[in-house]
């Protein structure tokens, strides 16, 4: 039996800006995310948010 490898993808949202511009931009990409079948677990408001894909694999968004 082999052993399961646990792999942590994070998603980083590219641009400058304002800090309001940048938590903007991850707020749109957690909304695509969601549509796409991600569910947010976590807000760390103006920093990141924690998410985790359909299978509960655990990533995420800043």
């Amino acid at each position: 039996m082999a052993a399961k490898v646990d792999l942590t993808l994070d998603v980083r949202v590219g641009g400058a800006g304002s800090p309001d511009e940048r938590w903007g931009r991850i707020t749109a990409e957690v909304e695509r995310l969601t549509a796409a079948g991600a569910a947010t677990l976590w807000v760390d408001t103006g920093h990141h948010v924690v998410m985790a894909d359909p299978e509960g694999n655990e990533f995420c968004v800043a």
